[in-house]
């Protein structure tokens, strides 16, 4: 997924590494419950495909509110993104229970 920010555009890609760096942030295992959760997983999304970027999260919070498209887009990518692991999920347990018969 593409994304611009302050005129800059960046790919962006559900990745391992924003669910570590989600972790180490919140100091809790990742599980978006809350507005607030949302928010720091999109963060993270950032900082885990652009490490080299400079922009706090208060930095980003001021993004989202002068662009609220940004977190429309971002929420219907993660969505996407939970339907395909939840499918993945779905067919490794399947096969499990294949191999169990």
């Amino acid at each position: 997924m593409e994304i611009t920010i302050k005129d800059k555009q960046y790919t962006i890609r559900y990745t391992l590494r924003a669910l570590f760096i989600y972790e180490q942030i919140t100091g809790k295992t990742f599980k978006m419950q809350t507005i607030t959760d949302e928010y720091i997983f999109i963060y993270c999304l950032i900082l885990a495909n652009v490490p080299d970027i400079e922009m706090s999260f208060e930095d980003f919070i001021n993004e989202c509110d002068t662009n609220p498209e940004l977190v429309i887009s971002m929420q219907q990518f993660i969505a996407k993104e939970m339907e395909k692991q939840a499918a993945f999920i779905k067919d490794a347990t399947d096969e499990d229970s294949k191999k169990k018969n």
